[in-house]
């Protein structure tokens, strides 16, 4: 037998298919760094058998054959004897059942902790949800009133200025109902397709003034002939307007940098079981960069590592719920001092097998 170590899985397998054998097969299904050899039954249609198949787990009605080359054997057949009595690895009887036991308690205490993440995190949202929309209706209870005074003491010059401050807080509280709806449910065509290169120039057109005021200047580096991406345009611009807002706000906040670069290509994914080849879109500047201990967090709602002010924190969020809805993926590279590389990654339009074509 082998030894196991960190980059050769856990070779293991099961005998017996009943509910206990289906139990086990569901659970180490779900672990990285394990593989299932084989499950074995004399009922073929036992319900770990029929789970096996559907998993496209080999199964098999011997035994023996089950358990050549197997690191770990899960008996779960109630059989007095093993095969292989010798077998340095083989679970059975009372081992069998403490793992069992052992894997429903772990999957309890993750469905707890899920729920308390959930919590927590539906509490954070609320009460940055309601510190957000109470700055602008204080300001709408406040000239409110002051139209009422004005109107008593017939000081109708004030009543333009009183008018303006509550629009400008209306429009405040539409902007970040908005936020919060495209967090919740980000909206796009099922099936649409766009070209990410015209989404980007009409992202930046829209950004130019903006960006120009901040003495920021934009640098597209866009490839030629890239096959449509899957995804709607609208939804695309989305994600390059928060990428690029991100970038100048890290920019101007700490003062050092002034250059943001946005670039297209056709890449390989490697991370991916989709496509051998996606079009990647990069947002990189050389701003003040993200520490270490920030990147794991930085696509988690009301995140920020910035001072308080108008931002909520969901951008990042938004992005990623946006990508990942339209089945591709979204991360970043930095280092503190040498700005930071957010690079998106989208199947083509049209793209649905995991193997390129022959």
């Amino acid at each position: 037998m082998r030894e196991a170590d960190t980059a050769t899985p856990i070779t293991v397998a099961i005998l017996g298919a009943g509910t206990n054998g289906a139990d086990l097969l569901a659970t180490l299904l779900t672990i990285s760094g394990v593989k299932v050899l084989a499950v074995a039954d004399p009922d073929p249609v036992a319900p770990g058998m029929v789970m096996a198949r559907a998993s496209g787990v080999p199964t098999t009605t011997d035994r023996v054959q089950a358990i050549r080359d197997a690191d770990v054997i899960l008996d779960t057949s109630g059989d007095t004897e093993p095969i292989l009595p010798s077998h340095p690895a083989w679970v059975r009887g009372a081992a069998t059942r403490l793992l069992l036991l052992t894997l429903h308690q772990d999957r309890k205490t993750q469905v707890q902790l899920h729920l308390h993440e959930r919590m927590a995190l539906m509490k954070s949202l609320l009460a940055a949800a309601a510190h957000e929309l109470n700055n602008p209706l204080c300001i709408i209870t406040g000239y409110s009133a002051l139209v009422g005074a004005h109107v008593r003491t017939g000081e109708w010059g004030e009543l333009r200025g009183d008018a303006q401050n509550i629009a400008e807080a209306a429009d405040r509280l539409h902007r970040l109902t908005e936020r919060f709806l495209k967090f919740a449910r980000p909206a796009f065509k099922v099936g649409a397709s766009s070209d990410v290169n015209e989404c980007i120039v009409a992202v930046i057109g829209m950004l130019e003034h903006d960006l120009r005021r901040s003495e920021i200047r934009v640098e597209l580096d866009l490839g030629s002939s890239l096959p449509p991406a899957s995804g709607d345009g609208r939804a695309l611009q989305e994600v390059v307007s928060n990428l690029v807002t991100n970038a100048r706000d890290m920019i101007t906040e700490r003062r050092q940098g002034s250059v943001i670069t946005v670039r297209t290509s056709l890449a390989l994914d490697n991370a991916a079981s989709r496509q051998p080849e996606c079009v990647e879109i990069q947002v990189i500047d050389d701003g003040p960069g993200i520490e270490p201990m920030h990147l794991p967090h930085i696509f988690e709602p009301l995140f920020t590592t910035r001072r308080p002010g108008p931002n909520m924190g969901l951008g990042l969020s938004i992005c990623y719920g946006i990508v990942t809805a339209l089945g591709g993926t979204i991360f970043c590279e930095s280092e503190p001092g040498r700005g930071a590389v957010f690079v998106v990654r989208l199947m083509p339009a049209g793209a649905t097998s995991n193997k390129p074509d022959v």
